[in-house]
């Protein structure tokens, strides 16, 4: 049934062409108010006492940093999400993506200092001392410069220790808590053995301050630097740090609201929210000129989706439903969803409207929608391809073939020089190679199919072949009965 909703076609399918598609949040330049979008699943994110945060590529870390470490941004989201305990606390970056700051060393003075034989540890315990003395205007024991205040450190851990106990004391007087951010540390070095140790040293020192009552350290990590267990966890009582780990995980709903959040704060935002405040009793709240959505928006989410796109992905209900469809075919093989892909397959599916079918009484034709999910399935090729250049290879040998495959036909397709440039191509770029086939003595093929489940590139099927998410299947001219049909 179609939705009573009824949304300008031509206004909003220009709007819906303007979302904002980036390619990752590069730097620590908050977002705009009108931009922060806090589905119910991160709110223990972005809590101080939860430190290990785990997310996709393209789930929000970076964003996240950047609208944590901005007082503005950070009060907008304890005032509007209703985030437990980020009102009164301090925010220091201990790394980030910031080649401008002086608050934290970059790859390049990192990569110096350890050269020079000082050790992670020193480095880590230097950022964390200097941003808490600095806060509470105390002098450094140490010059400025970070040799200085690492050889310090390193010559005096008596002091060190004694040093931060009285901070902490002094944080926890004023009744306040010093939340120090770490985001995309593995841009720190080029070999994953000096990112295991620089990790590990910084982990360590997260769960020392955890018997602190007023210092905290929270880790926004890709999930290949936290499923390294032997190498990245070795050290006591780690688990307690894993124990409290949570994930950035985006549901459909949410995603949709990412759509929807810029609808609302956009040149057709009047229309869209007086049209769900008349026909839906939404009641809408401006706060700082930003219009968030209504905790009860998502019950009318698909209704909405419905009205810009139509109830179907063809001329009847035989071809999908447009709302499950969606996120159905922009979806790992874990069921892992980002903003990244909806935005861009909205997007895409916007133009290609407007080129094709401009005279559709929807701001997008279900054709278009199936265009952009082609153009958002491209993109995440190429990320899978810049973190694991060892996937491309075996992908790009099943070109052509219809999936799901049982592990014979695997098998005839990777080759021995398939599977020598594989490995060549994780070692030549110092990648994280495929852990568990690396591991493996007799490098069973079974164990490479293992660390492509692991990165939800495949998933097993009951009669125990092998099928691939649409999101990868479809940038690599993979075949499927019935799927989306692969660029030629």
């Amino acid at each position: 049934m179609i939705s009573i909703l009824q949304f300008d076609a031509a206004s909003f399918r220009q709007e819906l062409m303007d979302l904002p598609v980036t390619p990752a949040w590069e730097n620590l330049t908050p977002p705009k108010l009108t931009e922060i979008h806090v589905p119910l699943m991160h709110r223990k994110a972005l809590s101080p006492e939860h430190s290990i945060v785990e997310g996709m590529r393209g789930a929000g870390k970076s964003f996240w940093t950047a609208v944590l470490a901005d007082d503005k941004t950070r009060n907008f989201v304890s005032d509007t999400a209703n985030v437990q305990g980020i009102a009164n606390v301090v925010v220091r970056v201990g790394f980030g993506l910031d080649l401008s700051n002086t608050d934290f060393p970059n790859r390049n003075l990192m990569e110096s200092l350890l050269n020079q034989g000082h050790k992670p540890d020193g480095v880590w315990r230097a950022v964390l001392l200097r941003h808490v003395l600095k806060f509470l205007n105390r002098t450094l024991p140490f010059h400025e410069e970070w040799e200085d205040a690492i050889q310090w450190i390193e010559n005096h851990p008596g002091e060190t220790d004694k040093c931060l106990a009285e901070c902490d004391r002094a944080f926890a007087d004023q009744g306040k808590v010093l939340l120090l951010l770490f985001d995309s540390l593995d841009r720190l070095a080029d070999d994953w053995g000096r990112i295991r140790d620089i990790l590990s040293a910084a982990l360590k020192l997260c769960l020392e301050c955890r018997t602190r009552r007023a210092i905290r350290f929270k880790f926004f990590l890709r999930p290949d630097m936290v499923e390294e267990e032997d190498e990245v966890w070795r050290f006591a009582d780690s688990s307690k740090l894993l124990h409290s780990k949570v994930q950035l995980e985006w549901r459909p709903n949410d995603l949709y609201g990412v759509i929807l959040l810029h609808l609302a704060n956009s040149s057709v935002g009047e229309d869209f929210r007086e049209n769900l405040r008349h026909k839906a009793n939404l009641q809408w709240q401006a706060i700082e000129g930003a219009y968030p959505l209504p905790r009860n928006l998502s019950e009318q989410s698909r209704s909405i989706v419905e009205a810009l796109a139509g109830p179907w992905m063809g001329a009847s209900a035989k071809r999908g439903n447009t709302y499950t469809w969606i996120p159905v075919h922009l979806s790992d093989a874990k069921s892992r969803l980002s903003p990244r892909s909806i935005l861009l397959a909205f997007k895409q599916a916007a133009e290609w409207t407007n080129i094709h079918k401009q005279n559709h009484s929807c701001a997008l034709h279900y054709e278009g929608v199936q265009q952009g999910v082609v153009k958002a399935s491209e993109i995440r090729i190429g990320e899978i391809k810049e973190d694991y250049p060892w996937v491309e290879p075996l992908l790009r040998a099943l070109k052509g073939v219809s999936v799901p495959l049982a592990f014979d036909e695997l098998a005839e397709k990777w080759t021995a020089s398939c599977l020598k440039e594989s490995l060549g191509a994780a070692t030549g770029k110092q990648r994280l190679p495929p852990r568990r086939y690396s591991n493996d003595p007799g490098h069973n093929l079974n164990s490479l199919i293992d660390d492509l489940v692991e990165l939800a590139v495949f998933y097993r099927t009951e009669d125990k072949r092998y099928n691939m998410p649409d999101i990868f299947r479809v940038g690599f001219g993979i075949k499927r009965k019935g799927g989306v049909r692969p660029p030629r």
